[in-house]
């Protein structure tokens, strides 16, 4: 595997805020140290059962996988808040009960131990209904939280989802963060990788500006974008994908 230069080295044994970057990485969540807040995008909720309408027989405990994931960041960060940036659920018509007491259940992990603020998405056209409080966009402390599906205007640090990223090296597919200093308008960038494991995803190692999904990430230059791993219970910090292509079989 290409080495990238480490963020952190963080196999359990050091506490959060031991050095001074802005940010932690852990299970596709992102941790903002300053504020105190973890982020999550693309959970799509009920991925599972689409799958199983389309034929697929067995079980891939979806709940499980995202409760399990949820309870691991808060206890690794004790966040104040926990910020669900979008495409929360998977299909973009129906939402039925077993959705629904999926969601029920993973907001009761969330709520019992912080502020939660969910955030719409594209496939997000029921969760008006089953969480009136949802925002189109959520802004604190010099952040920007959307999920990427629309143009916004007159953001902070943009934090977004959307694009379910992974870097694909030596037949792996890993996913990732993407990081940007100044790349819209002025601010700063952190694309989220999909929080559920049963996506996909999308390879960004040639990526264009005009490949991606978000009119927000449409006129970028792509490669000066900054890949982020965790690989091995290991965060590992890539170059800049102009600079890491030349070594991307």
């Amino acid at each position: 595997m290409i080495q990238g230069r480490y963020v952190r080295k963080d196999k359990g044994d050091r506490k959060s805020g031991e050095r001074g970057e802005k940010f932690d990485f852990f299970n596709g969540c992102l941790y903002i140290r300053e504020s105190r807040t973890c982020v999550a995008s693309d959970l799509h909720m009920g991925l599972e059962d689409e799958l199983r309408r389309q034929g697929l027989a067995f079980p891939l405990n979806e709940e499980k996988i995202l409760s399990e994931r949820l309870e691991m960041a808060l206890e690794r960060f004790k966040p104040s808040t926990f910020v669900l940036d979008g495409d929360i659920f998977h299909s973009f018509d129906r939402a039925d009960k077993a959705v629904r007491d999926k969601f029920s259940s993973l907001m009761s992990v969330l709520e019992e131990r912080c502020d939660v603020v969910l955030v719409r998405g594209s496939h997000d056209t029921m969760l008006p209904k089953l969480y009136p409080k949802a925002l189109d966009r959520f802004d604190a402390k010099g952040f920007t939280f959307a999920h990427g599906h629309d143009s916004i205007e007159d953001h902070g640090a943009l934090i977004m989802g959307h694009e379910h990223p992974v870097l694909e090296i030596d037949m792996d597919r890993l996913p990732c963060f993407l990081l940007g200093e100044k790349m819209i308008k002025g601010s700063d960038l952190v694309v989220l990788p999909a929080f559920n494991p049963l996506c996909q995803g999308v390879a960004i190692n040639f990526m264009n500006g005009r490949d991606f999904m978000s009119p927000l990430l449409k006129k970028l230059d792509a490669g000066e974008l900054s890949p982020v791993v965790e690989y091995q219970g290991e965060v590992l910090a890539f170059p800049k994908l102009r600079g890491l292509r030349a070594h991307i079989v």
